[in-house]
């Protein structure tokens, strides 16, 4: 309790800081002598979010602190908790440069122990891009722990929610339905409904408030064709109607008005990545054919890029733009300097501030680290090297953006 007192403390003098020069001379010099008595009363009035200013101006102040203190930020009052949970809060964040970008990875981690003979283990990381910082996510409890392996990570798209998506029990070895969904400006986890099935290696991506499942394979080893979409917000699943194919491992990608579902094999033809993907739209309620979409099945990665279907690789032209009406691609860019295939991509924001994120084997062993990072503006800026923290740097099986 002492490092989060002493955390509350730090975001109140924060915020009572800035909050100073919003006022009058007059009200300056009043909360001059209020800031310097604080010890001989209550940080904050019923009703207001900071002492003497409306909550227009609080709201302000509240937006600049940084989101690793977010979840200290709550627990101050029910006034600040409310705020923080707000659309109107992410927005003032957004709109004062404030916002950050994080994106969480379900990535293989260092087994317990001596590591011989042991289970691996899967761990959820954030990664902030913003800020640099790259840590672990914990649950709530033992019982949380560890990630199953081979989750898969999605982000909802309303800002708010990433949702870990199936896997296997590290202790069993056996598919598991649940679904866990984590709010992110709250730092507060809970366990959603669990998923109609048990299917491994399905392919998982969010957008517009909802989770989509789709392919994969049932505890037969049978490749599926069936889909499903979870919403967040009603913690609840709903079927949709099933693809034209058979898709194990598929890639799910959320573009404006629809999901895309590509590559992935069929049951008699395991592991024979093919090239194929359909295109589900929510307002016609139906899967069409997209014919064949992916570029090189086994070395590239789809990502949701500003509204826009990428495709990453690596070397010259590696960075690929899909356009739906030509049914082509369209040269972006060459793959990140240094890259020799890519693991996982994720667009991060949305807009002009929209960019790509790549996490990939590098092809200089002498590095002393078998994966790496990169971060692209969709404008075209140059590769940006991420550098990857010792200990995070274990395959990556899923991941997620969301800006906060």
């Amino acid at each position: 309790m002492g490092a989060v007192k002493h955390e509350v403390e730090d975001v109140y003098a924060a915020t009572a800081r800035a909050s100073f020069f919003y006022d009058s001379k007059d009200k300056q010099q009043e909360r001059a002598m209020a800031m310097g008595a604080e010890e001989e009363g209550p940080r904050l009035e019923l009703g207001e979010l900071i002492p003497g200013l409306p909550d227009d101006v609080a709201i302000e102040c509240l937006a600049r602190v940084p989101s690793r203190s977010h979840r200290s930020t709550r627990r101050v009052c029910r006034g600040w908790r409310g705020a923080v949970g707000s659309a109107e809060f992410r927005r003032r964040r957004s709109a004062a440069g404030a916002a950050e970008d994080v994106v969480f990875l379900v990535q293989a981690a260092p087994a317990a122990g001596d590591g011989k003979g042991s289970t691996p283990e899967c761990a959820l990381t954030a990664a902030n891009l913003t800020t640099g910082e790259w840590r672990r996510v914990e649950g709530p409890g033992e019982a949380w722990q560890p990630v199953p392996l081979f989750a898969q990570c999605a982000a909802a798209g309303d800002g708010r929610h990433v949702a870990v998506v199936g896997g296997w029990e590290p202790d069993t070895l056996r598919p598991t339905n649940d679904i866990r969904v984590l709010d992110v400006p709250a730092g507060t986890w809970r366990r959603g409904r669990q998923m109609p099935d048990n299917r491994s290696f399905f392919g998982c991506a969010g957008g517009d408030g909802n989770v989509y499942v789709a392919g994969g394979h049932d505890e037969s080893k049978n490749a599926l064709r069936s889909a499903l979409a979870y919403s967040a917000a009603a913690d609840a699943w709903r079927a949709l109607p099933d693809m034209s194919e058979e898709r194990d491992e598929p890639q799910l990608v959320v573009a404006p008005g629809g999901v895309l579902a590509a590559s992935g094999y069929p049951t008699e033809a395991q592991g024979a990545f093919r090239r194929t993907a359909e295109r589900y739209a929510a307002t016609g309620g139906a899967w069409t054919d997209e014919g064949e979409v992916v570029p090189d099945t086994g070395e590239t990665c789809l990502a949701s890029v500003g509204g826009k279907v990428w495709a990453v690789g690596a070397g010259k032209g590696g960075v690929r733009e899909w356009d739906g009406a030509a049914r082509a691609w369209r040269e972006v860019a060459d793959g990140p300097p240094g890259m020799e295939a890519c693991v996982k991509a994720a667009g991060v924001g949305n807009g002009n501030g929209a960019a790509l994120f790549v996490f990939g084997t590098v092809a200089d062993a002498a590095e002393g680290s078998r994966h790496s990072a990169w971060v692209m503006e969709a404008g075209g800026a140059p590769w940006r090297r991420v550098p990857v923290p010792s200990g995070f740097d274990g395959f990556v099986y899923s991941g997620a953006a969301v800006r906060v």
